[in-house]
């Protein structure tokens, strides 16, 4: 595939360090990149300075985009506020389906492709003739993992986690179909994007890819590549279930996993009960684990605005 114009997102909050990282890893692809698009989240650690100072063009709203675009490979967009990482990809999916990139190459600030991960993507794009490849994750105390189904059938299977039939680290075959993505380096053809539309910027974090993948899969596959290698620089997050009081993602994780399963489930039941099992289960742990002056207020209020449609940053991250 020769002379095509692959476009990056990077969305970033105050990962300064593993921004570094990942941008070192663009640099170094064998595949030449078009533009570097790094949406910056209103971070408060430095990062706008060390975009500007390595030679990146700061533009602070879409006209000031529409001007710098033609002429500039590296651009970053300042945010005002912290939109999550929903809400960052939303507006960038916005901004450079605009212009013109025949593929659009999407990522956090904590992950590092390696040099050939978007030359093995952009190969299998082609000799698959879909629209959309993800690669294959690896990182400390990490396992990948796709996910092949997603059972909307079932009620009893109130976590989203639950529903899902995954592989565990996949590398038998050259590819795999999947129904499910993390926004860690997929790559799609622009003119998917202009059909689906941007992610959705209401869900603020989590569930925004996952809800995402839903709406690709009604124009194309999704393929996981597994020679496309994208390095994880973290390790995995804790789970949220453990013995100890919710934070502000667990509101999130809670209320948008209501959401899913209404936007998503196949029958009443899923709809409307799966939704009060989940709240059931996660305040009979609370009484268990002593834990009910913090996180019964929020996991109520999760579930009435999950419920209710009530979306955006309704709880602030407390970071």
């Amino acid at each position: 595939m020769e002379n095509v114009k692959v476009d990056v997102i990077l969305v970033t909050y105050n990962r300064l360090e593993c921004l570094k990282k990942a941008l070192d890893a663009l640099q170094k692809q064998n595949y030449p990149i078009h533009k570097i698009f790094v949406y910056n989240n209103a971070s408060i650690d430095g990062t706008d300075k060390y975009l500007e100072n390595s030679g990146f063009t700061t533009v602070k709203s879409e006209m000031e985009l529409k001007d710098v675009y033609p002429n500039q490979k590296l651009i970053t967009f300042l945010s005002s506020e912290n939109l999550g990482g929903a809400g960052g990809f939303s507006a960038s999916f916005k901004y450079l389906s605009q212009f013109d990139s025949d593929y659009i190459w999407i990522m956090d600030d904590d992950v590092a492709p390696t040099s050939n991960c978007l030359e093995e993507l952009l190969k299998y794009l082609k000799k698959e003739k879909v629209k959309a490849v993800i690669p294959r994750r690896v990182g400390p105390g990490y396992t990948d993992s796709i996910c092949t189904n997603i059972d909307m059938k079932n009620w009893r299977k109130f976590w989203t986690w639950w529903r899902k039939d995954t592989i565990s680290n996949p590398t038998e075959k050259e590819t795999y179909s999947v129904v499910d993505m993390a926004f860690e380096g997929p790559l799609f053809d622009t003119n998917l994007v202009r059909q689906v539309g941007t992610p959705d910027a209401e869900f603020f974090i989590l569930y925004d890819d996952t809800d995402y993948s839903q709406r690709i899969l009604k124009y194309t596959k999704i393929l996981y590549v597994t020679n496309a290698i994208l390095n994880r620089q973290l390790p995995p997050k804790a789970g949220d279930l453990g013995n100890k009081p919710y934070n502000w993602r667990m509101y999130y994780r809670l209320r948008n996993n209501i959401v899913f399963d209404r936007k998503y489930g196949e029958n009443w039941c899923v709809k409307h009960i799966s939704p009060r099992l989940l709240c059931l289960q996660t305040m009979l742990l609370a009484v268990r684990d002593h834990h009910v002056k913090s996180n019964v207020p929020l996991i109520w209020k999760a579930y009435r605005d999950g419920m209710k449609h009530r979306m955006g940053k309704r709880v602030d991250p407390n970071y």
